[in-house]
């Protein structure tokens, strides 16, 4: 399945290129603009040569001639870089003096009787300026030009002047739009974070203080959602809860009268006593399913108001209180429910845990076969606290040891009576908690190793 593209992702693609975009053209723009006035400064330049050429043209006997003397000839037509050419004609192409390959300009003059033009001489590229005068009534064009080095050698210096910067600003624009993107979708991490941080228990409303007004709307569905969650659970939590609650009476009365029963005929023929003994045992299961149901029924996760009621709680004091039921099961069938107690305080609520210490010893127990053995450890170390129940039992298979935890699941040919809620209620107590319950193979017993690990706060 291809990866979603983030949020943060889009945005870049969105905005990125059209920004390089302007970019671009902001720097071509100013690239042209630049190269044109510098251009402009070189035209002009060989029009001051045209102008100081024009004025150096006498009529001489009725003929035009150009009285340029030597040292004038050197500063006029003198370069570092580049050849210049020049050249005295007539209109109509009658050539007058200098270098007579200089091609005569083919287009109309200016308004200004002065034009620009492009050509080439000896297969040289050159820039040529025409100035239209006239000596005592006689028409002439005046021709300076130049070759294109010093203009190459601009357009090259330009180019890479104004590159670096062009390159530094959109690598800070990239950082920019980058750091604006990720200011701008600050919101959302909080946001995430926030709901993150929450445990599945708190459905309280989120807060939507410093959130972009283009969020409210999903923080108000959101909020509406939880609240009808919230009243789902709480309507299932009664349910459940109330109908234990009625169920309790009726099936202790149930039971009390099959003993009695069961009392009265122990002069009865053995199948009538046999089938009171099933009723008997069918009651206790009930009974069993109810307590199961109203422990699962308090180990539903609630708001996070409820953990104002935590507090400090000793494994080893809570494993001494809870083991008390089981001891009269294990001796029923001769099991040895050992103990290996040090003190380990976590944080959480004493019912809960003493909930979820007797599930894990009552499943042991209830899973072990008659003179095997069962053992409830505890400590503190490094990491935090560890309960770990252990038994002689056979144990749960690799692929049930992550379904054992749901509802109603028994593990088959486990050949017992259990109701499939005891370890849905461990898991809901640990997850309420931040606690992690994991099941190994008892290194010493050879049956299953249920392990709870208390994270230290």
């Amino acid at each position: 399945m291809s990866r979603r593209p983030s949020l943060r992702s889009l945005l870049l693609r969105r905005l990125l290129p059209a920004m390089l975009l302007l970019i671009a053209a902001s720097a071509l723009t100013a690239y042209t603009v630049a190269l044109r006035s510098a251009l402009r400064a070189y035209d002009r330049g060989l029009l001051d040569t045209a102008l100081a050429l024009a004025g150096q043209l006498k009529m001489n006997e009725g003929r035009v001639a150009l009285n340029l003397p030597k040292a004038a000839n050197e500063i006029l037509l003198t370069d570092k870089y580049d050849r210049i050419y020049f050249r005295v004609l007539t209109p109509e192409g009658g050539h007058i003096a200098g270098e007579q390959a200089l091609p005569a300009p083919s287009g109309a003059r200016g308004d200004d009787n002065r034009a620009f033009f492009d050509a080439q001489i000896d297969g040289r590229r050159i820039r040529v300026a025409a100035l239209y005068i006239e000596r005592d009534g006689t028409p002439l064009i005046v021709l300076a030009a130049e070759t294109l080095v010093k203009r190459n050698n601009l357009v090259w210096e330009i180019l890479l002047g104004m590159l670096v910067p062009e390159i530094v600003l959109a690598c800070a624009t990239l950082l920019l739009v980058w750091f604006g993107i990720r200011s701008g979708l600050r919101p959302f991490d909080d946001l995430r974070r926030q709901l993150a941080d929450r445990s599945q228990s708190d459905l309280r409303p989120i807060a939507a203080r410093d959130l972009p007004e283009e969020i409210q709307p999903m923080i108000d569905e959101l909020n509406e959602l939880l609240e009808r969650l919230g009243e789902s659970l709480d309507a299932q939590r009664h349910f459940v809860s109330d109908a234990a609650h009625q169920l309790r009476t009726p099936i202790a009365a149930l039971q009390a009268q099959a003993e009695l029963a069961l009392r009265d005929a122990e002069g009865a023929p053995g199948e009538q006593a046999a089938q009171l003994k099933r009723i008997l045992l069918a009651a206790q299961r009930l009974a069993h399913l109810v307590h199961q149901l109203l422990a699962l029924a308090r180990a539903e996760p609630r708001d996070d108001a409820t953990h104002d009621a935590y507090g400090p709680v000793d494994l080893a004091e809570a494993v001494r209180e809870a083991a008390g039921p089981c001891l009269a099961q294990a001796i029923a069938k001769n099991i040895d429910l050992g103990f290996e107690l040090e003190s380990a305080f976590v944080d959480g609520s004493p019912l809960l845990l003493g909930e979820l210490i007797a599930n894990l010893i009552d499943n042991a127990v209830r899973y072990t076969p008659g003179n095997g053995t069962v053992t409830v450890r505890c400590r503190s170390d490094g990491e935090g606290a560890l309960l770990e129940v252990e038994d002689s039992g056979p144990g749960i298979r690799e692929e049930d040891r992550t379904r054992v935890f749901e509802r109603f699941y028994r593990a088959p040919g486990n050949g017992s009576d259990g109701s499939g809620l005891g370890l849905a209620i461990v898991r809901r107590i640990a997850g309420q908690h931040a606690a992690s319950v994991t099941i190994g193979e008892s290194p010493g017993l050879g049956g299953a190793l249920f392990s709870v690990r208390f994270e230290r706060r």
